[in-house]
């Protein structure tokens, strides 16, 4: 199972040292090229940066109407923002059954 992280270029760099995939970017056409990278890749999980979601949010659409990879938007480094919490929250709810398991 192959897992990649789509972000701005500077949040990315951690997770290429654990073995994910990264795809990092800094302006639309980067954006739209890696897309067509990530659509060709096999990855099972894909994990989206906040900050990317919110500032490319229409590009990144069909990401999420694949089966493969199930796409996850995760909280960026830079803010706190509670809308990416949120919806992990909402997932572990779904996998667990119960919301009495996360804190």
């Amino acid at each position: 199972m192959k897992i990649g992280i789509l972000g701005n270029n500077k949040s990315v760099l951690a997770f290429g040292a654990l073995g994910v995939e990264t795809f990092g970017v800094s302006n639309k056409e980067e954006l739209l090229l890696a897309i067509e990278n990530i659509k060709a890749s096999e990855l099972a999980i894909l994990l989206i940066s906040e900050e990317i979601a919110q500032s490319f949010n229409a590009e990144i659409q069909g990401l999420f109407q694949q089966t493969l990879p199930a796409c996850l938007v995760i909280p960026g480094i830079n803010k706190d923002s509670s809308k990416a919490r949120e919806g992990l929250k909402k997932i572990l709810e779904r996998a667990l059954g119960s919301e009495n398991f996360i804190n």
